[in-house]
């Protein structure tokens, strides 16, 4: 799993990155390349749905067969010859949003790892995915800068079906599929009924969503930050999501020690305060200064996604799994992609200053919204790994109020 989400974060960062910047050198619009980014959040709104699929299905064979055809897919980006063929890197974005926002990966790691192990695990997940971005984002780009878009159509094929090959070699005994004992509306929202009765579920979502409604337009305004406040090419872009990957790396080899010592809420307030302060600083035009606010936001991300994955690992059924990540994926998607719109839509006549500093603001009332109210901890619903004789399933965490 570690090699697969190794594998499969490369060639998502190296691929999105990179289609965002053809599109835009295709149009010679930021907009172009910020709906790639929508795009690839569009699907998550479908999340419901696969979140039932995967709740009824074999998680690992289910993977296996999207990484399989996605494979084959990407290989439609060879027929791009021109703005005339900007419609086929849209198809392929959107279907690279619905590879990411089928949750089968989520589901199966709580059949795959024994509860006492899920933050730490969770967080080195996160710290591998962002530690191969330090370098996918540009050698991607320089991929397709070197070489075009015919070796990127080939880089992503084989990055791919790699990963599907590693995914198959998991050994894992998954939980057994629930049977249909209720109505397919029912079922569907099921995982909004779960979220609404876990407090703690609830708002770490909550917060979340409100989030990523802000910093959506980060995606549009880091394009108009880099060429019109530091004067740098589009494909900087690339560099700049190399320091954040550096330090989300860095994010999330620590959040699992840092969820233990602070709990669930205090980790989460440091990761939105370490965003704020680094999207202040992305609005100077020295470089170096913006480098390290990218770098503070690539700290803060991982604080605030470990403790939302490892709250909904741990807090909800393995078959239940499925559709409250569909839940939370939905919400979160939602909130990104009108945010995404919006960029798109106002970078044209808003000062990327202003789209900055609202994001901030943003993120500021988040992390207030989780302190005006103490959130109970909920029972660790137990998981088919842990071993029967297992007392203590639970990591040993604080309370969320901490």
């Amino acid at each position: 799993m570690f090699a697969g989400e190794a594998v499969s974060s490369f060639g998502d960062s190296a691929m999105f990155l990179s289609l965002a910047i053809w599109a835009k050198d295709l149009t010679g619009s930021n907009a172009a390349a910020g709906l790639v980014m929508l795009a690839l959040t569009v699907p998550g709104l479908a999340a419901p749905l696969l979140g039932h699929l995967v709740d009824r299905v074999r998680r690992k064979p289910l993977l296996v067969r999207m990484y399989g055809g996605m494979a084959v897919l990407v290989l439609s980006l060879l027929a791009v010859r021109g703005s005339g063929q900007l419609w086929i890197i849209y198809v392929v974005a959107l279907a690279y949003g619905a590879l990411v926002a089928t949750p089968a990966r989520q589901a199966l790691l709580k059949d795959l790892l024994p509860s006492s192990e899920a933050v730490q695990a969770r967080s080195l997940l996160i710290a591998t995915r962002e530690g191969v971005r330090i370098a996918s984002p540009v050698a991607g780009a320089g991929v397709y800068v070197a070489f075009g878009g015919v070796a990127l159509a080939v880089l992503g094929a084989v990055i791919l079906s790699t990963a599907a090959l590693l995914i198959a070699s998991v050994q894992v005994a998954e939980s057994e599929p629930d049977p249909v004992e209720e109505s397919f509306g029912t079922s569907l929202v099921a995982g909004l009924r779960y979220l609404r009765a876990t407090p703690l579920l609830f708002r770490l979502t909550l917060a979340m969503v409100v989030f990523l409604g802000g910093i959506g337009m980060l995606e549009t305004a880091a394009f108009a930050a880099v060429d019109h406040g530091l004067g740098r090419p589009a494909a900087f872009v690339g560099v700049m999501a190399s320091i954040q990957g550096a330090g989300s790396a860095l994010g999330g080899l620590v959040s699992g020690a840092v969820i233990r010592r602070w709990g669930d809420v205090g980790t989460s307030c440091a990761g939105y305060g370490l965003v704020a302060a680094g999207l202040l600083l992305c609005v100077s035009r020295d470089v170096g200064v913006f480098l390290v606010g990218t770098t503070l936001i690539g700290v803060g991300l991982p604080f605030v996604a470990v403790v939302l994955g490892a709250a909904v690992h741990l807090y909800a059924p393995a078959r239940m799994q499925g559709r409250v990540n569909a839940t939370v994926n939905t919400a979160k998607d939602g909130a990104q992609a009108l945010s995404l719109l919006a960029g798109a839509a106002l970078i044209g006549v808003l000062d990327y200053r202003i789209m900055y500093a609202v994001m901030t603001v943003t993120t500021v009332a988040c992390a207030v919204s989780l302190l005006v109210r103490s959130i109970p901890t909920p029972e660790v619903v137990p998981s088919v790994a842990d071993a029967p004789a297992d007392d203590d399933p639970a990591p040993n965490q604080k309370p969320a109020t901490a």
